[in-house]
């Protein structure tokens, strides 16, 4: 029911040591790329926090309603688990959030540059980066949705009084909110790879325009 979420975005930075431009937009790209260490460095944190939420899940659902205090326990713990995923990604707001005031010295490398293929190149890297930033806060959006839920599931889980259909309808619910979370993931991705291949198009407009 829960599916590790894992994100890649590196930028596969190139070390750049050449012409003023393409060194103003590695200087813009690593600045960019290290303010979003924390949120790449809370991916692996996140997932095992998934996967052994997932076993949790599942080793509730295997006990009978005679043990009842283990499943209470094992469903406090899954509740704790959630919280604690929400910090991560909390975390990981904030990061992308200043790699977002980073990349803002892009306009700068923009209006020095007067090539105009190469103005056109970085004006696009602009407005594809803007759509990952985008990107990311539905991901966001979405990922909190449904560690709500999930935290309603577990929390129901521990009420003696939760019907078997009340249960069904919310582990719907999740399963349906993890899908848009999955799909959110995947667009953030394609975002990513866009971005990356459209900066080493550029990057090669810069040095082809400073030959």
């Amino acid at each position: 029911m829960i599916t590790a979420t894992v994100i890649s975005s590196a930028l596969f930075l190139g070390a750049c040591s050449g012409p003023a431009a393409e060194e103003q937009l590695d200087s813009v790209l690593k600045s960019t790329f290290d303010a979003e260490k924390d949120y790449r460095d809370t991916q692996k944190d996140m997932q095992k926090l998934e996967e052994d939420e997932q076993q949790l899940f599942e080793s509730i659902m295997s006990l009978t309603q005679e043990e009842q205090e283990e499943v209470g326990a094992q469903a406090e713990e899954a509740v704790a688990s959630a919280k604690e995923r929400l910090e991560l990604l909390a975390s990981e707001k904030e990061s992308m959030a200043a790699a977002q005031e980073n990349f803002k010295e892009i306009d700068a490398v923009i209006e020095e540059t007067d090539e105009e293929n190469v103005k056109s190149g970085l004006t696009d890297l602009k407005a594809k980066m803007q759509e990952r930033f985008e990107a990311h806060a539905a991901f966001a959006d979405a990922y909190e949705n449904l560690n709500m839920q999930q935290q309603e599931l577990y929390t129901m889980l521990q009420d003696e009084n939760s019907t078997l259909q009340s249960l069904q309808e919310k582990a719907l619910a999740v399963n349906g909110q993890n899908q848009l979370v999955q799909d959110a993931v995947t667009a953030f991705n394609e975002k990513t790879e866009q971005f990356n291949e459209l900066k080493n198009s550029v990057i090669s407009e810069i040095e082809k325009s400073e030959e």
